[in-house]
């Protein structure tokens, strides 16, 4: 049930590096779902044993995800002991991408979807509540989480929402239900971390 929550070195005054290690946090620990709130930040499932991909494919509105996870690989690190937080885009959010979009769900570049999926994984289990209650903590009303692909995303309170933007200014919305499977989590985001190349 730990949760480390620290001041990084190197990074600007005010600005917190949130890092999900040590097991499970929150109701990831008690097995426990938490109660809704009227914040509008996505809440957390009933936890389950199934692993993260098959709760995402039998997911309306997030079976793209599921599909590149599995294409590209990536759905075998939840099947392991560590723990992963993906930003999980609806459907919706690569349809937006276009003939882009379209080349990337076919499998045309395997090594670019890829790319795009570690932008959206966070290493340890980390829900909506922690995130929520880390930029509740910040005196900068946000906090910063590097990703897999070695990115730093910065997570705030937009009104009744909490949304996150990459460093090249894309951003994504919380929504809907998180997905607790196995060691790990997925929250539903739409919007993908990553610029439309034009």
């Amino acid at each position: 049930m730990t949760q480390i929550l620290h001041r990084a070195s190197g990074l600007r005054a005010g600005t917190l590096t949130l890092i999900g290690a040590c097991g499970l946090a929150l109701a990831g620990c008690s097995g426990e779902t938490p109660a809704s709130d009227e914040t509008g930040a996505a809440v957390l499932a009933e936890p389950a044993s199934d692993p993260v991909p098959e709760l995402l494919d039998d997911t309306d509105g997030m079976e793209t995800v599921a599909d590149a996870l599995d294409d590209t690989g990536l759905a075998g690190i939840f099947e392991g002991n560590a723990s992963y937080t993906l930003l999980a885009p609806d459907d919706a959010s690569f349809a937006a991408l276009g003939e882009a979009g379209k080349a990337l769900m076919e499998g045309e570049d395997e090594a670019a979807m890829a790319a795009l999926l570690k932008q959206h994984l966070l290493p340890g289990y980390l829900t909506p509540r922690d995130i929520e209650g880390a930029i509740g903590r910040s005196d900068e009303g946000s906090v910063t989480i590097t990703s897999l692909a070695g990115e730093d995303l910065t997570f705030r309170r937009n009104g009744d929402a909490i949304t996150v933007t990459s460093a090249d200014g894309a951003e994504a919305t919380f929504k809907g239900e998180a997905l607790a499977g196995g060691a790990s989590v997925a929250i539903p985001v739409s919007g993908l971390l990553r610029q439309a190349e034009s």
